[in-house]
């Protein structure tokens, strides 16, 4: 563990938790128990991803793959198989691009994982989209490894900046003006009182003082304690519901 990376030991997934949610599910069923088999996981890459700065989708493959002296080596893919022993396979060089990561190992697929986030990360090149991209990823995820999830609220479990705590994350709606520009709502989320415990309500977007270079503004509502989130989330989408209830025509429907 001495030789990973700062973004390897900033990011990892949520494997224990003191505190476990009534509804767990798995992402999906895909094990198989026969010979050189064992546990799956298959990533698939947010759309917002594939044109950033202007840039072709297959130049994101290429990236994965990792170019050298201007021909394809596949270096970065070998070395994440070296480096964690976990098989891994990229599909679709266009849209939708899938990524396969196979091994005997959880805690091999979980590295794995990781390793590719940090590519990710470096090719999207933006600390604040960032977050919405590993929400992404994992929320997508499928195949037999285990995440800490509920879908019912939208909500899982990782460690980020070395704090394990549960996520979820809604896009805002957006709402425009003839004749200017529009607007995103959300604002009046983070006034919502109480929230419990170290649990926080955060909006990313332009107009709310954290500019997003790629993603589309969203909130993410954040915390230790699953309960404190679930609350949270509770109250947003109440909060969101009942302002759009009220006539405006800002979407997508909460």
């Amino acid at each position: 563990e001495g030789g990973a990376s700062s973004l390897e030991r900033k990011r990892s997934f949520g494997s224990e938790v003191g505190e476990r949610p009534n509804k767990m599910i798995k992402t999906g069923i895909s094990e198989s128990k026969g010979p050189g088999s064992g546990l799956t996981c298959t990533l698939t890459i947010p759309e917002w991803v594939y044109h950033i700065r202007g840039r072709k989708s297959f130049a994101l493959f290429l990236h994965l793959l990792g170019v050298e002296d201007g021909g394809l080596t596949g270096h970065k893919t070998k070395q994440i198989e070296s480096m964690t022993s976990c098989r891994i396979s990229i599909s679709g060089k266009h849209h939708p691009m899938k990524i396969d990561i196979t091994s005997n190992s959880a805690r091999n697929i979980a590295q794995g994982i990781s390793m590719i986030e940090e590519s990710l990360v470096e090719y999207i090149s933006d600390g604040n989209s960032e977050i919405r991209l590993l929400y992404d990823l994992i929320a997508t995820a499928e195949g037999s490894y285990r995440f800490k999830k509920n879908d019912g609220w939208g909500m899982l479990l990782r460690e980020y900046e070395g704090v394990k705590s549960w996520w979820a994350l809604f896009e805002l709606p957006y709402k425009g003006y003839e004749g200017s520009d529009g607007e995103y709502h959300g604002k009046f989320l983070t006034r919502l009182k109480p929230l419990s415990g170290d649990c926080k309500i955060e909006l990313f977007g332009d107009g709310f003082g954290v500019p997003l270079e790629h993603a589309s503004p969203f909130v993410l509502i954040r915390g230790t304690k699953h309960k404190d989130v679930k609350d949270a989330v509770f109250a947003a989408r109440d909060a969101m519901r009942r302002h759009q209830g009220r006539g405006c025509g800002c979407t997508p429907k909460w």
